[in-house]
């Protein structure tokens, strides 16, 4: 890899600066994301078990079990979206620092990104792992608490906020979030 040669004039160092913090972003932006995928379903999986290992859930926790799901199903579901803004900004550092090694590489071939395998990459992992989680989440109450026990009211409730949260983890599953190529802009003095 080489600089632009020449004068070394002000544009390519400012050029050179940039690119080095953009790459110093991407790292951060991925560091978030991996520490997050990691602590969600541990935690996630943690609670489950709990769950599970205890040998009968009494049924007056029937409606602190359906809260609790509700409560870990938003907060995942939250997170989820902060981190698809995440996806997208990684999206754009990456597609940013594409355009400056146009600017501050030259002669060596440079070779872009490879795809990721089967298609599946960040992404569609972070998709994955973040919806799988969500509903495992709703679906806690059916398995460990009889709800026939529980008040119509609170099975309503369970009802309407379930299917709101699991239709908004679909289409958040399902937005595209990456920063097209043509979507950027760029600019020259």
């Amino acid at each position: 890899m080489t600089i632009k040669e020449g004068n070394m004039s002000g544009d390519s160092l400012l050029a050179e600066h940039v690119y080095r913090e953009t790459c110093s972003n991407i790292r951060a932006t991925d560091d978030i994301s991996f520490k997050l995928m990691g602590v969600v379903p541990l935690l996630s999986g943690a609670t489950f078990l709990t769950f599970f290992l205890k040998e009968d859930v009494s049924s007056k926790a029937g409606p602190a079990i359906v809260m609790l799901s509700l409560f870990a199903a938003l907060v995942t579901l939250g997170l989820f979206r902060w981190e698809l803004r995440n996806i997208q900004t990684c999206s754009w550092l990456r597609r940013r620092a594409e355009l400056l090694e146009n600017i501050v590489v030259t002669e060596a071939q440079v070779p872009k990104q490879p795809l990721p395998p089967r298609g599946i990459g960040k992404t569609e992992a972070e998709k994955w792992v973040y919806s799988v989680t969500i509903i495992t989440w709703l679906c806690i109450p059916f398995m460990v608490s009889q709800l026939t026990l529980l008040p119509w009211w609170l099975l309503h409730i369970y009802g309407v906020s379930a299917a709101l949260i699991f239709i908004t983890t679909a289409i958040s599953a399902l937005s595209d979030v990456r920063m097209a190529q043509s979507r950027l802009i760029i600019s020259s003095h």
